[in-house]
């Protein structure tokens, strides 16, 4: 997803029958040509969008993208994103079926933060099961800038789709690490990690597929960087073993990510919890797999 100067609006209209895949139509809104509001509306549920334009609390000009829910007219609840200052800001603001059990589709309003690799915030609005009551729930920040919602199995339910920001900068830099996928459900007023399932594999094979290619280099540059996220993709599709080999085979002597602090870190970057010291990146590396989920503490999958 660019960064560029752009606003957009993305109305997702839901299949008329339960299961049947969505129909996406969206708006976009360039701030280039200054159009910076939009309305979306389907079914009863219509969103009021604009970027809003204040003096925050610490004094500066900023822009914040707003998005007021209203339901057969009377509004549920709104939105408000991330204050941009600088640049141009870009959000998305999206109606889109996230959650099957309420009578309505959600709303979701993704603003970019601003900053270097930082940060897609998200935001949901969504009804209980009666329709009579509407919370937020939110989800990021994110790596990167706004992005909506997808429909990775075409089933007409809309998922959040992201990399594992865990893998960024964990035991390389930012530009030298890689990630899986990972995707979030809308359950309730929570999101769950549902990136384990086996109806995900075949997404998790094609990235594995383009991953292919770093494995034809010679000597690649920072490798436990790509090594990290290879095996965990590997442990998402039943094979930890095969990537765990293959990575004892290319992985380097490097100390980054050795360390881990098991506690607060202060303003000096000095950890105040217990400092764990490992003695190579194949240690540290299972360690780190256990704490975020991909393998079991037996080192199983």
């Amino acid at each position: 997803m660019s960064l560029g100067a752009r606003f957009i609006a993305a109305l997702i209209g839901v299949g008329a029958f339960c299961g049947s895949p969505a129909v996406a139509q969206v708006l976009k809104m360039d701030y280039q040509n200054n159009r910076m509001s939009g309305s979306l509306r389907s079914g009863a549920v219509e969103v009021n969008a604009q970027q809003q334009r204040l003096i925050n609390e610490s004094g500066s000009n900023v822009l914040q993208p707003v998005a007021v829910v209203r339901v057969n007219g009377t509004e549920v609840g709104r939105l408000v994103g991330a204050e941009k200052w600088g640049g141009s800001p870009a959000a998305v603001v999206q109606i889109a079926e996230m959650d099957p059990e309420n009578p309505y589709p959600e709303v979701l309003l993704s603003s970019f933060t601003g900053g270097a690799h930082c940060c897609n915030q998200i935001q949901v609005l969504t009804s209980d099961r009666s329709g009579q009551t509407w919370r937020e729930v939110t989800l990021g920040p994110f790596d990167g800038g706004d992005s909506p919602a997808e429909d990775p199995l075409q089933n007409g339910r809309f998922l959040i789709v992201d990399v594992d920001n865990r893998f960024l900068y964990r035991f390389a830099c930012y530009a030298c690490s890689t990630a899986p996928t990972r995707i979030w459900q809308l359950q309730g007023d929570a999101f769950a990690d549902v990136s384990h399932r086996p109806e995900f594999k075949p997404l998790h094979r094609r990235n594995l597929e383009r991953m292919a290619e770093w494995f034809k280099q010679k000597n690649p540059e920072y490798p436990n960087g790509f090594l990290a996220g290879y095996v965990a993709n590997k442990a998402l599709v039943g094979e930890l073993y095969d990537g765990w080999d293959r990575m004892t085979q290319r992985y380097d002597s490097s100390d980054d990510g050795l360390k881990e602090c098991k506690g607060d870190i202060d303003d000096n970057g000095r950890c105040l919890g217990r400092e764990i010291v490992y003695s190579s990146f194949p240690e540290a590396l299972r360690a780190f797999l256990i704490d975020t989920g991909y393998i079991k503490p037996t080192g199983e999958q």
